[in-house]
């Protein structure tokens, strides 16, 4: 079972900017009436690096779930994380905003590279831009998988 990138929840990464550009709008609208253009590309710039993400990382970038491992393949490498050796996934996401920013995927680890990205926690982190339904339901089919080939 593969789950492909999923523009919208990456183009869903870049809602900051926006919010950000709309409060310096409502705050001083006459400085951007005078550079409009400079607020064009401003305003653009995450649909432009949406699209080449997208371009270049749609076939490659995806989540692969496979009878012994999920496999994270990205633009730079594919890691396999064995379901062995795995804890149960959770989902760190902003209440409400499931299908609009994308949540991460965490769970422990046991295998090499163990150690989280973050701190010292042990464990791993997966950004959650694939699939076609939210973060939570992703991670329901994940887990259905995972009993379904007697893994977990």
């Amino acid at each position: 079972m593969t789950f492909e990138l999923n523009p919208g929840k990456l183009l869903g990464m870049f809602w900051p900017v926006w919010a950000l550009l709309a409060v310096s709008l409502l705050v001083s609208p006459h400085a951007w009436a005078d550079q409009t253009l400079g607020f064009a590309l401003v305003a653009a710039m995450p649909l432009a690096a949406t699209t080449v993400l997208w371009g270049f990382g749609r076939r490659r970038w995806r989540l692969e779930l496979t009878p012994a491992a999920l496999v994270h393949h990205t633009l730079g490498r594919t890691e396999a994380f064995e379901w062995t050796r795995m804890g149960q996934i959770g989902v760190s996401a902003v209440p409400g905003l499931d299908l609009i920013a994308p949540a991460t995927l965490h769970f422990a680890y046991a295998g090499e590279g163990a150690q989280g990205a973050v701190g010292r926690a042990p464990g791993r982190r997966l950004l959650c831009v694939f699939g076609d339904g939210g973060t939570r339901r992703l991670v329901r089919q994940i887990e259905d998988y995972r009993r379904l080939h007697g893994a977990g």
